[in-house]
């Protein structure tokens, strides 16, 4: 006979728990707006977040016991944390990003990628730290206005960036989550309830 929390109570531990998971990738992208993405430190922010999202992959699949469960959440779960780690520069440039009038002083063409532009900012003529992509159309010496990062993380953009995919993405991916770890817990619940005594006499004889 096994004892453990009723389905209800299964499933609302999974929801808590999902919640969680969803939070953690959420919050490594707040974070990544005070440490720039391209240090360790970021690297190590990740890896903490990639295993707890792990940790919770394997008591997903042991409650759950299904594999479709299991792929949901490993599917949900990764589409999240790339979700949120890919719109760093779109979150960097939403956040403390600026508009700055530049002049294009260089032009490289690379075999089978884009043309990149070396800019150089029209009021004080210093230059702007990172490389402007897709550039083809301009020519030496134009000049134009690009979205900036200050500190330079990221590079610049011609256009202010959209960030209502990611967010979409994101809500799609954490709602999948949070119902597939709920729904393994519930299952997990409904396997896990204690199976009622049954009585080892046979039974009585009537006169």
């Amino acid at each position: 006979m096994e004892r453990g929390l009723s389905p209800a109570g299964s499933a609302r531990t999974g929801f808590a728990l999902a919640l969680i998971a969803c939070a953690l990738p959420l919050a490594l992208r707040l974070l990544l707006l005070l440490v720039p993405a391209n240090r360790w430190p970021a690297h190590l922010l990740l890896g903490v977040v990639a295993l707890c999202l792990l940790a919770l992959l394997t008591e997903v699949n042991h409650f759950g016991r299904a594999w479709y469960l299991t792929l949901l959440y490993a599917v949900s779960a990764t589409g999240l944390t790339l979700t949120c780690w890919n719109g760093h520069s779109n979150d960097v440039l939403e956040a403390r990003g600026r508009w700055t009038k530049v002049t294009v002083v260089q032009m490289t063409e690379r075999p089978r990628r884009d043309t990149v532009c070396e800019l150089r900012r029209t009021d004080d003529g210093t230059a702007v730290p990172q490389l402007l992509d897709d550039c083809a159309d301009l020519s030496r010496g134009a000049t134009l206005s690009v979205l900036e990062d200050p500190q330079g993380e990221v590079r610049p953009r011609r256009s202010a960036p959209c960030t209502v995919g990611t967010y979409l993405a994101a809500g799609v991916s954490g709602v999948v989550l949070v119902a597939g770890v709920t729904a393994a817990f519930r299952r997990g619940g409904r396997r896990r309830l204690p199976v009622p005594p049954t009585s080892l006499a046979g039974p009585r004889s009537h006169p």
